[in-house]
C-alpha cells in the first residue's frame, strides 16, 4: 500500500495586469508627516470662529460676534506656560502661584452667592481673589457658631432672670395677706362646759333633771348644750366657743381676726333672711354693748308640728374668737310654757358673758 505524500505546492502566480497592485509602503519621513497633520487637526479647536470668507456668496456677514476660541491644557503646554494652568487666569485667582489659591469651575465670573439665595451674585472686583467653596463652607460654619452663641447667650439671660424673679426676692419684703396669727389673737378655746357657771345654770335653768352633753371638744372648737324637760319648761343652753385662722379670702389682710369678723356678719345675716321654707321667722337684731369687742342678740319665733318655741341668739367676737350662745324654751304645745321672752334674753347674755370671761384666760400670740 502507497503512502500518501505531502500536499502539492501552490504555484508562485504574478499579478496579471488587469489586478490592482498592493500599495508600496511609505518610507518613514512621509509617515511622520502625516501623523504630524492628524495631529495638528485633532489639535485645532472644534469650536473656534470661522471666518466669513468661508460662506458661499448667498450668505452674508454674520450677525453674531465672533467667539474668542478657548485655550486647553494643550495649548498652555505648547506654549510653555506650565502645566497646563492658564497664566491669565493664575494671576487673577493666585492659582500656580504660591499653590493657596482655589478657583471653583461650579462659580462664574460674576461673584459669588451664598446657596439657597436668590438675587444678583455680589460681583467680584478685578484683582481680587475668588471666594471657592472651602471658602463658602467657612462663612457658613462662621455664621453657625454666631447663630448659637447667641442663642446661648439669650437662654442665660432668660434663666438668670427667671431666678431673680424666683429666688433674688429679699427675704423681709412683707406678703399682701397674713399667714399666721398675730399679736394678741387667741391660740385656742376653752371647755364651754365648764366655762358656764353654776349660778347661771341655777337660775335660767333651775332644778332637777338638768343635763349635759358635751358636743364638741376642740381646742379650736369646743360646743356644749345644757337641757330641762320638766313641764311646764322645756328649755334648752347651747353654747359654743371658735378660733379662727387667718384665711387668705377672708376681708383685709386676710387675718385671724379678720376671718372671724366675716364669720360675725355671715351670723348676722343668715339670722335676718333665714333659708325659704325654714321653720324659723326672721330674727329681730338688736346690738349687745359692753359685750367682747362687738356684739348683737337675735329673737326669732319658731313653728314645727304645731309646736311654737322662742329662740333668743346672743353673738360675741373678742379678736379672733366667736362666741356663740343661744336659749330656746318652748312656748306652747304638748302642755309646755309659756316662756317669757325677757327671761331668754337675760339667760343668754349671761351664760354669753361667763364664757367671754373664760375665754379671756386663754393664751394668745
Amino acid at each position: 500500500m502507497a503512502q500518501p505524500g505531502p500536499p502539492p505546492r501552490r504555484p508562485s502566480r504574478q499579478p496579471d495586469s488587469g489586478h490592482r497592485a498592493r500599495p508600496a509602503r511609505f518610507d518613514s519621513p512621509e509617515r511622520d508627516r502625516l501623523r504630524e497633520r492628524d495631529r495638528e487637526v485633532w489639535r485645532r479647536d472644534a469650536f473656534a470662529p470661522d471666518g466669513d470668507n468661508d460662506l458661499p456668496s448667498w450668505a452674508g456677514p454674520s450677525i453674531y460676534p465672533p467667539r474668542q476660541a478657548r485655550r486647553g491644557p494643550s495649548d498652555d503646554r505648547a506654549a510653555g506656560r506650565g502645566d497646563g494652568i492658564n497664566l491669565e487666569v493664575a494671576e487673577r485667582t493666585g492659582v500656580g502661584s504660591n499653590g493657596d489659591g482655589y478657583r471653583d469651575a461650579g462659580y462664574g465670573d460674576t461673584g459669588y452667592r451664598e446657596p439657597g439665595t436668590a438675587g444678583p451674585a455680589e460681583p467680584v472686583q478685578p484683582g481680587s481673589r475668588r471666594l471657592g467653596r472651602a471658602a463658602a463652607t467657612r462663612l457658613r460654619k462662621s455664621r453657625r457658631r454666631v447663630y448659637r452663641i447667641s442663642a446661648v447667650a439669650i437662654v442665660v439671660v432668660i434663666l438668670a432672670a427667671g431666678g431673680v424673679l424666683l429666688f433674688g426676692l429679699p427675704k423681709s419684703t412683707p406678703l399682701p395677706y397674713v399667714t399666721s396669727l398675730q399679736k394678741g389673737e387667741y391660740k385656742s378655746v376653752p371647755n364651754v362646759c365648764q366655762a358656764v357657771g353654776a349660778s347661771v345654770l341655777n337660775q335660767f335653768l333651775p332644778g332637777p333633771g338638768r343635763s349635759q352633753v358635751q358636743e364638741q371638744s376642740g381646742s379650736a372648737d369646743n360646743e356644749c348644750s345644757f337641757t330641762i324637760d320638766r313641764k311646764p319648761a322645756l328649755l334648752v343652753l347651747d353654747v359654743t366657743a371658735q378660733e379662727y385662722q387667718p384665711f387668705a379670702a377672708a376681708t383685709g389682710d386676710g387675718s385671724a381676726t379678720a376671718n372671724a369678723q366675716d364669720n360675725f356678719s355671715q351670723a348676722r345675716q343668715a339670722l335676718a333672711r333665714p333659708p325659704a321654707k325654714s321653720p324659723l321667722e326672721p330674727a329681730v337684731i338688736a346690738a349687745v354693748p359692753r359685750l367682747g369687742q362687738e356684739a348683737f342678740s337675735a329673737f326669732q319665733p319658731e313653728h314645727a308640728a304645731k309646736i311654737t318655741t322662742d329662740i333668743v341668739t346672743v353673738v360675741v367676737r373678742e379678736r379672733n374668737v366667736l362666741i356663740t350662745v343661744s336659749l330656746s324654751g318652748q312656748e306652747s304645745g304638748h302642755g309646755f310654757g309659756p316662756v317669757a321672752e325677757s327671761t331668754l334674753q337675760a339667760g343668754a347674755r349671761a351664760a354669753a358673758a361667763n364664757l367671754l370671761t373664760k375665754v379671756r384666760t386663754q393664751p394668745t400670740v
